[in-house]
């Protein structure tokens, strides 16, 4: 517990930078290493929590507490409508000291912009980027907050006293808190007959690929908890994207494993993510299945349909382009998926919001031909994806940012939760095989909604 003249230390700092600040002008204070803006998530503030992004293996986490201002961009709008209005709310930032204490604004974009949204997406729109009132941050050693122009240091002081009132970065429930029943399920029989036709179709040369998704809904006794939620996902998935972002009493959630893309400086990253395979809790076993992975015919071939298509939208942007030149096996708790890391440099005029506007949707999470696996989905999926395979990040005034495809996706209401997974049919998919696997990608966010903690689980090490 930290000493109460640390805690006034720290809210004296952030008084002084506010008063001296300019009418428009954003203000930043560090704060005590032990203040952890995860904490805030689990606390009676949290409802006023706006969105969240977490990188746990990279020690990265942002927390947006209030709204100063939104961007929501009407249906059919594309990610690089919102650049004009992005760069007016921050264009007077001048960030000095610890550069992650910077402005950031926070959202995301739907699957498919051009479709009016769908239950349980209504309150959601084509894209929407919010700016916290307080972004709350930390960065590996480094801990602060960024003030938006107009946010009262009365606003800030019950946050920044409730996040340094505990020493633990590593707080999790460890019991359950409330049971789910399933009020949705899977249409077995359906999604058999959709993956045999997809299949046949493929084979007949009609496109390459398609991913068909599908969804369920859970119901509970009581208020579905967003921050227990999320820390479960934090425990468990620490090299997934923990992400949250709320609108009109509903919250999207997400342990994405799939980096869609990341702008730093002039320095591009993104990744091709693509074919699944189950994980053992035998070591020996564990090691042949990440062999079959990438020893099979089938994954190799959904996988390198994915990278070609990365690399072709992107080659005519970058300045360079450096692709691994064979895949790995990457592991995460109850699943493993082939991995190929793309890095390169773009032109000084591109910036964050080009990126996501050209490489979304991956055939990762669509399929390709575009068009033609984009008539796919329409066909055989009954239920908007809505935010679900969408972009879901943060960018800074510099055009930089940081956005992952909303997989293993939430989105919870109250009491209910509607859960999003799906899987890339390649003209040899076997129909039951695929039923399995996307029942695996189902379990992280059930699981973590039922609050069962890792210890109380079969754990696989990632």
């Amino acid at each position: 517990m930290l000493s109460r003249r640390a805690v006034d230390e720290a809210i004296a700092a952030l008084d002084h930078c506010t008063r001296d600040r300019a009418p428009n002008a954003f203000a930043s204070v560090a704060l005590p290493r032990q203040f952890d803006p995860r904490k805030l998530l689990e606390t009676s503030m949290s409802n006023d929590v706006v969105a969240s992004y977490e990188r746990s293996d990279q020690g990265v986490a942002l927390v947006g507490v209030g709204e100063a201002a939104r961007v929501d961009l009407a249906n059919g709008d594309l990610p690089t409508v919102a650049r004009t209005r992005i760069q007016e709310l921050l264009a007077d930032v001048r960030v000095s000291g610890v550069t992650s204490l910077r402005p950031r604004v926070l959202g995301g974009f739907r699957f498919a912009p051009e479709q009016h949204p769908g239950e349980p997406w209504e309150q959601f729109s084509s894209g929407s980027l919010v700016l916290p009132k307080m972004l709350f941050v930390l960065d590996g050693e480094n801990s602060g907050v960024v003030l938006a122009p107009g946010t009262a240091l009365s606003e800030a002081r019950p946050l920044i006293e409730e996040g340094l009132r505990s020493n633990s970065t590593d707080r999790r429930p460890s019991a359950l808190f409330g049971e789910l029943r399933e009020i949705r399920s899977i249409d077995e029989a359906e999604w058999l007959r959709s993956v045999r036709t997809i299949a046949r179709e493929i084979r007949a040369g009609e496109y390459e690929k398609a991913v068909l998704a599908t969804s369920i809904q859970l119901e509970g006794t009581a208020e579905l908890p967003i921050g227990a939620t999320l820390a479960h996902l934090r425990a468990d998935y620490p090299d997934c994207h923990i992400v949250s972002f709320q609108v009109d009493g509903s919250t999207i959630v997400c342990a994405s494993p799939e980096l869609l893309v990341k702008l730093e400086g002039r320095q591009l990253e993104t990744a091709a993510l693509a074919a699944s395979q189950r994980r053992s809790l035998n070591e020996i076993e564990d090691a042949e299945l990440g062999h079959e992975l990438l020893t099979d015919p089938k994954s190799r071939g959904e996988h390198e349909v994915v990278v070609r298509e990365i690399v072709e939208r992107l080659d005519d942007l970058t300045l360079s382009l450096d692709v691994d030149p064979e895949p790995a096996v990457r592991r995460f708790r109850n699943i493993q998926h082939l991995l190929t890391k793309i890095v390169g440099a773009v032109p000084g005029e591109i910036d964050i919001l080009d990126l996501v506007e050209r490489l979304h949707p991956t055939p990762a999470v669509c399929g390709r031909p575009f068009d033609l696996a984009r008539r796919v989905i329409t066909e055989h999926e009954t239920f908007d994806r809505g935010w679900y395979a969408g972009p879901i990040g943060w960018l800074d005034a510099n055009g930089d940012g940081e956005f992952a495809v909303a997989l293993r996706t939430a989105l919870l209401r109250g009491t209910k939760a509607w859960l999003f997974a799906g899987n890339g049919i390649m003209g040899d998919s076997n129909p039951d095989a695929e039923l399995e696997e996307v029942r695996l990608k189902l379990h992280p966010l059930a699981e973590a909604l039922n609050g069962r903690a890792r210890s109380e689980r079969n754990p696989i090490p990632a």
